[in-house]
């Protein structure tokens, strides 16, 4: 089955997102590096979790 992206701006998959952040991580020089490449990573994973928050009046 073919995966069928939400959005136009959605390119990755949140799963495909935080594989590429923690493999990214994990090869980092520092663990300063890399806390920063899983912090850049959060904002994306957040822009796309938004839609899915449900207010409840």
């Amino acid at each position: 089955m073919r995966h069928i992206l939400a959005r136009p701006e959605q390119t990755q998959s949140r799963t495909a997102l935080a594989d590429s952040a923690l493999r990214t991580a994990a090869l980092a020089p520092t663990v300063f590096d890399a806390l920063d490449v899983l912090a850049d990573a959060l904002l994306p994973l957040a822009t796309l979790a938004e839609p899915l928050e449900v207010r409840h009046v």
